[in-house]
């Protein structure tokens, strides 16, 4: 019984052979096929990427990048400055002194830009008004006064 069963193995494996052998080379023929159709595909999608990533997304990682280094610094401070209070370092009056200090500076800095911007504005004005006069001058809106004709005759006999 055995050997009969390892006969009608092989009589099915002989029968299924060819039927395999043409699956494989049909699947290696699409798989050429495809290949040759998305391979230029996916080059130009990953050339794509690339240079999306190196004109888009890498300039905007470093401008976050260069955005968030202040932020680090002045969270770096706060932190020292944090663990100075908290070890007894820094007495509470020093630390309101430096929040008065940082309030003027800033309110200095407000005014200086505020007194800024008004002399720029009364520059502008004080230009425009000086336009405008010199638009309204009288001088040059009055109409030139008629020239004289010179008789040609008269001419002639005072020369000769």
């Amino acid at each position: 019984m055995s050997h009969n069963g390892k006969s009608g193995v092989r009589h099915a494996a002989d029968m299924v052979t060819p039927y395999a052998m043409s699956a494989k080379d049909n699947a290696v023929q699409y798989a050429q096929q495809a290949g040759a159709y998305f391979g230029p595909r996916a080059r130009r999608a990953a050339v794509k990427a690339r240079t999306g990533y190196a004109t888009q997304v890498a300039p905007r990682m470093g401008r976050a990048v260069a955005a968030a280094g202040p932020a680090k610094e002045q969270a770096a401070a706060r932190s020292q400055a944090a663990m100075a209070a908290l070890r007894g370092d820094i007495s509470a009056r020093e630390i309101r002194g430096a929040l008065r200090r940082k309030a003027r500076r800033q309110r200095a800095g407000r005014m200086v830009r505020r007194l800024g911007m008004l002399g720029l504005a009364a520059g502008g004005a004080y230009a425009a008004w000086k336009w405008w006069s010199g638009q309204n001058d009288q001088d040059w809106t009055m109409e030139p006064s008629p020239a004289t004709e010179v008789n040609p005759e008269a001419e002639e006999g005072s020369k000769g």
